[in-house]
């Protein structure tokens, strides 16, 4: 669903062939643009301070928002870089007949935030400290192993990268997605806590300036940005916790931008000059998290009744004001395979999840409201986030009101997002500080392979977010990465979704429709409103002040 002229270069960008494997030698192809008028600073907001601004550290909402206007990676098309599979610091690219070598040109002559030119070195380090860290920090490092082995990078010159396979791998060119870091600012470095964290040092068109915990965070252009100067001076990311406090701002001309406001919101801004208003479907998942190691989840009925007993599009009515999606997958809406209408068997049924749950033994055998287990209430612990990200703690109160009406004792608990993000996310071990989390992702991509990350339970790997280890799940995965044919690829990739939306080791709830506002003080025409992409813009650099 679109609206109004300003979004009409959004699109999904699917690029469906997802490169061929035997691919020739492909060059990205630019054009050239001339800002209209120059100067001005463009202002939006984030609900909370970012974990860290290191790319290859922090994959969280917050940090991507603004590490994103900072970085560059090689290619585009993965995790938090759109849906247009094509080069971005890679100028060309390719790829051996066997799939096992592939070849990366740089664009020369880009720089540093601080004028030192970026080179293959460069790139390789960034790699390597993914495959080497003591933790998988984002994690990204499963993208870059195969099995246990890491894959071997050579920087064969100066503006050349040669990666070297063993097998061949279809979901390559995207698995490698991720901000390129420079080698002579973080080398040596604590990945957790250096100053690069706070004070990084990239290659895209705005470098950071100042970070003001818990108020601001202000970026300045990057006049050497290796795809033109941008147009307007600054951009500050305004650190504003509370949606509606968000919202005032903006209609008092104190911000400029948000790219997903409240839905109840959106009236005070149609039909309003002084405003453009534009609603898109996100390349998003929202879910309910399980940890499987607990008891509690490991019969499948447990989790088909907990499925049951919700009603998805009240979650979405609630929740998100109605601007949302009610998803059957686990895999975003922007994958090939995906159709809304293909799965299904998970209709809002409380009497028979309730019934699921009789079968097990989770019954109510003292008559007083609450299901027991061997004597003991069975009692479910949620755990959201207490700021950060706007809509988790909102339908983790949905989801509690729908288990309590099926007889559940459920308990609440809300953590800070730094808390929270290091406890689940950048750690990979079994003994996980909770029993059930509102979690998601957003701006995956279109490539499949991208969701092994949330699936795949190797030992080579270890656990991923849910302790979810099916080794026929583990095998197609593998098996998808080396087959070459698109169509064969995505046949398999189908049947991993079957198995998945048959265990749900999550829960799928909804995806976003993102109600973005901008202030009718700057045009974003050439700059292309993208919420797949972690900016909001394909071409931020291209925003001016009208």
């Amino acid at each position: 669903m679109y609206s109004r002229k300003w979004l009409a270069g959004v699109g999904l960008l699917l690029v469906v062939a997802l490169l061929p494997l035997n691919s020739l030698t492909v060059v990205a192809q630019g054009d050239e643009f001339v800002c209209p008028q120059t100067g001005g600073t463009f202002i939006t907001a984030i609900t909370d301070d970012p974990v860290s601004l290191n790319g290859i550290y922090a994959n969280d909402g917050a940090s991507i928002s603004v590490l994103s206007y900072i970085f560059n990676p090689l290619t585009l098309g993965g995790e938090n870089w759109g849906t247009e599979i094509t080069g971005d610091l890679a100028e060309s690219w390719d790829v051996s007949e066997d799939g096992l070598t592939w070849t990366f040109k740089l664009h020369e002559g880009v720089l540093w935030h601080d004028g030192v030119e970026l080179t293959a070195e460069d790139v390789v380090y960034t790699f390597n400290t993914i495959q080497t860290s003591e933790e998988d920090i984002a994690p990204f490092r499963p993208r870059f192993m195969e099995g246990d082995t890491p894959i071997q990078f050579e920087a064969v010159d100066k503006y050349t990268v040669v990666a070297h396979l063993t097998t061949p791998r279809a979901s390559f060119f995207t698995d490698i997605s991720v901000p390129i870091v420079p080698k002579h600012a973080l080398e040596g470095q604590d990945l957790r806590e250096g100053p690069f964290n706070r004070a990084p040092i990239g290659t895209g068109p705005f470098k950071i300036v100042e970070w003001n915990t818990a108020e601001s965070i202000i970026l300045e252009a990057n006049p050497d940005y290796f795809r033109g100067a941008p147009c307007i001076d600054r951009i500050i990311f305004r650190i504003i916790p509370d949606d509606q406090s968000q919202v005032s701002a903006l209609q008092a001309g104190e911000i400029d931008f948000l790219p997903n406001i409240p839905g109840a919101s959106v009236p005070v801004f149609e039909n309003n000059p002084e405003f453009q208003v534009s609603i898109a479907e996100q390349d998003s998942l929202f879910q309910m998290f399980l940890n499987l190691a607990n008891p509690k989840f490991q019969d499948v009925r447990v989790r088909q009744a907990l499925m049951m007993a919700i009603d998805r599009q009240a979650v979405v009515d609630v929740a998100r004001q109605g601007y949302g999606v009610v998803h059957n997958s686990h895999f975003d809406h922007v994958v090939p395979f995906y159709d809304q209408d293909k799965l299904g068997g998970y209709d809002y049924d409380p009497v028979a999840a309730g019934a699921l749950l009789d079968e097990v033994g989770i019954t109510d055998t003292d008559g007083d409201g609450i299901r027991d287990f061997n004597g003991e209430p069975w009692t479910i612990t949620i755990v959201s986030f207490s700021g950060g990200f706007r809509d988790y703690a909102s339908y983790a109160v949905v989801v509690q009101d729908f288990w309590k009406d099926i007889g559940i004792q459920v308990e609440l608990e809300l953590r800070d997002l730094s808390t929270l993000v290091s406890q689940i996310y950048q750690e990979r071990v079994v003994d996980k500080p909770y029993e059930v989390h509102t979690s998601g992702w957003s701006v995956i991509g279109p490539e499949p392979n991208s969701y092994a990350n949330f699936y795949e339970w190797t030992d080579a790997l270890g656990p991923n977010i849910s302790n979810y280890r099916n080794e026929e799940v583990n095998t197609l995965f593998e098996q998808a990465r080396q087959i070459s044919d698109f169509d064969a690829r995505m046949a398999i990739y189908e049947q991993i979704e079957a198995i998945l939306w048959a265990e749900l080791p999550t829960l799928p709830l909804y995806r976003n429709t993102e109600p973005a506002v901008l202030s009718s003080r700057f045009n974003i025409e050439a700059a292309v409103l993208n919420i797949s992409v972690g900016t909001n813009f394909t071409h931020p650099e291209r925003i001016y002040q009208n």
